[in-house]
């Protein structure tokens, strides 16, 4: 799955709608096309989810499914965070945006490992 990567001055964290949580994926997708003008998921991501939904998988599965995406949306926050340490000119709260949002998602990554389904 290869996606053109955010700029580093992109970072959710730092727009309108920072500090809304949401309900559910659907919102979250919802959300973060919203802050790009796109309310509606691509029609990529909706095949996806309707992909998703149509499918009979177990809870290992889902597991699976759920820690790769993870796993990718984790490479991406390092590959940035790295990017911008690297740059003498980059702004020091995009660092930090992004790291945080990095170990958030190696945190939730370590929890979702954790999870028990036997």
């Amino acid at each position: 799955m290869s996606q053109p990567s955010p700029s580093p001055d992109d970072h959710p964290e730092q727009g309108p709608a920072a500090m809304a949580i949401p309900d559910s994926p659907q919102q979250l997708l919802a959300m973060q096309h919203a802050d790009e003008g796109d309310p509606e998921p691509s029609a990529k991501v909706q095949a996806v989810l309707e992909l998703l939904a149509s499918l009979e998988t177990s809870s290992w599965e889902d597991k699976l499914i759920a820690l790769t995406l993870l796993r990718q949306l984790e490479g991406l926050h390092d590959e940035i965070v790295e990017e911008l340490r690297d740059d003498k000119e980059a702004d020091h709260s995009q660092i930090i945006a992004w790291s945080i949002d990095a170990d958030r998602l190696t945190r939730a990554r370590i929890l979702l490992e954790s999870v028990d389904l036997q």
